[in-house]
């Protein structure tokens, strides 16, 4: 794959320079979640870059975006590693975290709903389910944006702007849950459990559509735990 400047050296304007690296990340990204670079393992930028095709410059930016999702990891004298994988202890700590935070904003968010809002929770779940599912982190990556697409407009819903910044803090944690597979082998309880946070707002019911929300986090950490 390469991501150099088709009409050659000339600089980049600021422009095509936020465009390439938007492409690196999402190269970087892909070789993360397809186990193309082994968690743990170096990223060396210049090694990326000749890979790429660019500069270091992009692969650097990149790499520092990719730190704030936890996905890479750097450290003063090592320069930057693709992340081990998310432990036990970990995926337990996450989704605590998210049992911290979810059910609330489900009840908020449902609190406030009207019809037209109600009526962008179906056609988020609706993305969802036709979203493919693999194989491949390339085959299923639509599909976890639809996933998480939903988890964003009920914090959305809210109204509150922070709610919605802190739950995006959590996002590339919820990637590497993925990380190991080639299709995501939950979509169907995924949905499923999407769909009943949804009945709850068509009912206006805010402490029904706090009990689903956690519901369906409990479900996805007992799928998510290894054995």
């Amino acid at each position: 794959m390469s991501l150099a400047r088709p009409d050659g050296p000339s600089p980049w304007t600021a422009e095509e320079h936020r465009g390439v690296t938007d492409a690196v990340h999402d190269a970087l990204l892909e070789l993360l979640m397809s186990r193309g670079v082994e968690p743990g393992s170096a990223l060396r930028t210049q090694t990326l870059a000749d890979r790429l095709g660019v500069s270091a410059t992009p692969v650097r930016e990149a790499l520092a975006r990719l730190e704030g999702t936890g996905l890479v990891v750097r450290s003063a004298r090592r320069g930057y590693r693709a992340a081990p994988l998310l432990s036990a202890r970990e995926l337990a700590q996450l989704v605590d975290v998210r049992l911290l935070v979810e059910p609330g904003n489900a009840e908020r968010a449902c609190d406030r709903a009207d019809d037209e809002f109600v009526a962008r929770l179906h056609a988020a779940v609706e993305r969802q389910r036709r979203a493919p599912t693999g194989p491949g982190y390339s085959g299923f990556k639509d599909y976890l944006a639809a996933d998480w697409a939903f988890h964003e407009l009920v914090a959305e819903g809210t109204g509150n702007p922070f709610i919605v910044r802190t739950l995006d803090s959590f996002r590339g944690f919820v990637q590497r849950l993925h990380q190991v597979e080639q299709h995501v082998p939950d979509s169907a309880e995924s949905v499923a459990e999407h769909e009943a946070i949804v009945r709850a707002f068509e009912a206006r019911d805010a402490a029904a559509a706090s009990d689903a929300m956690r519901v369906h986090l409990r479900a996805v950490l007992e799928r998510a735990a290894p054995g």
